[in-house]
């Protein structure tokens, strides 16, 4: 899942780049593959195997152990 994360990041940043640079085949090419960018990070975040173990309401974060102020 990083990777699909991190490549999209990448994805978006060339496509800035190119927009930037006046690549504008390179640009309308990336924008018009980008939904397959977009349906791809979804899956692979959907299908990541890492189950959650802590609910909304005992943590606002997952990845900060900050428990949420229950009021």
């Amino acid at each position: 899942m990083k990777t699909a994360i991190v490549g999209s990041f990448v994805f978006l940043g060339v496509y800035a780049l190119a927009v930037l640079i006046g690549w504008y085949a390179t640009a309308l090419f990336l924008f018009s593959v980008s939904p397959l960018v977009v349906i791809y990070v979804v899956y692979k975040v959907l299908r990541d195997p890492q189950e959650v173990t802590q609910t909304f309401d005992q943590h606002f974060y997952q990845d900060h152990p900050y428990q949420r102020n229950q009021g």
